[in-house]
């Protein structure tokens, strides 16, 4: 694999792109797509090489555990906490995250709007 130093610049005005798809990089001509995929890689890679045996931080079950963190939002101060979870919580986690916003209750209850919790108490979440 080659590893490049280029700080990544996406043009989002056209004639080179738009805010829905951005253009080549301007500094190595990686695509947008491309991208992405390396950096999903690349967390992959680091979430198999952090995985060790442990206790589930969700369902206390001793089982190989991941490492999940949900994405920065903006009312974070601090980076989001690391959890360790099997792969069946790791699963419902990101499912969580992905339609809510938050990872577990804590999250929510500290985090979200009246409307936001309630969506995601009700909505099935962990």
């Amino acid at each position: 694999m080659t590893i490049s130093l280029c700080k990544h610049g996406f043009p989002l005005q056209p004639p080179l792109g738009s805010v829905l798809r951005p253009g080549d990089c301007e500094g190595c001509g990686i695509t947008f797509a491309d991208y992405q995929a390396e950096l999903a890689r690349q967390a992959e890679q680091v979430r198999l090489a952090t995985a060790h045996d442990g206790c589930c931080e969700f369902c206390a079950k001793a089982a190989r555990v991941f490492q999940f963190q949900r994405d920065d939002m903006p009312w974070d101060e601090t980076d989001p906490p690391v959890r360790w979870l099997c792969p069946h919580c790791w699963s419902d986690a990101q499912t969580a995250v992905e339609e809510t916003g938050f990872a577990d209750l804590e999250d929510a209850f500290l985090n979200a709007t009246d409307n936001q919790l309630v969506r995601f108490v009700f909505g099935g979440a962990r």
